[in-house]
């Protein structure tokens, strides 16, 4: 069931986020825990900043199992589910929910964010297209957006 976030979920998330990170992406161990920790400082940044920013959980039996996190209403920073829940479309129940929740609020009428290169294709499912070329960085930097 999607929710929204509450400062009480962040410990869950950001534990969420460090095994989807090193579970998913193939890097080395310094490079996960670099990953992690701006996902976390993400998460932190909305803890102060929650009227910019759609901020949804999506939970079963008592569990987080996935996040999605949208800075300014147009940076999608954070999209994370659970590996055990992959396939299962939380992953888009939670994009679906962040863009109606920023459709009206949204500066720049689209929203934005860089894939990892695993991602490419469920960003093409829901909606996104890819804007530039993929910067070469851990796990993938590859541009993408969803115009409203």
């Amino acid at each position: 069931m999607i929710e929204e976030v509450t400062v009480s979920d962040i410990p869950e998330i950001i534990v969420q986020i460090d095994n989807s990170i090193k579970t998913c992406i193939d890097v080395p161990q310094a490079i996960a825990d670099d990953l992690v920790k701006h996902c976390a400082d993400n998460v932190l940044w909305w803890k102060d900043h929650k009227q910019s920013a759609a901020h949804f959980l999506y939970r079963i039996d008592d569990r987080i199992v996935g996040v999605v996190l949208v800075k300014d209403h147009w940076n999608l920073a954070n999209l994370f589910v659970e590996p055990d829940y992959h396939a299962r479309g939380i992953g888009k129940e939670l994009v679906l929910k962040a863009l109606s929740a920023c459709k009206s609020r949204s500066a720049k009428g689209r929203v934005k964010l860089s894939s990892s290169s695993h991602a490419v294709g469920f960003y093409h499912r829901v909606g996104f297209e890819q804007i530039g070329e993929a910067k070469p960085l851990p796990g993938g930097c590859i541009p993408f957006e969803y115009r409203f």
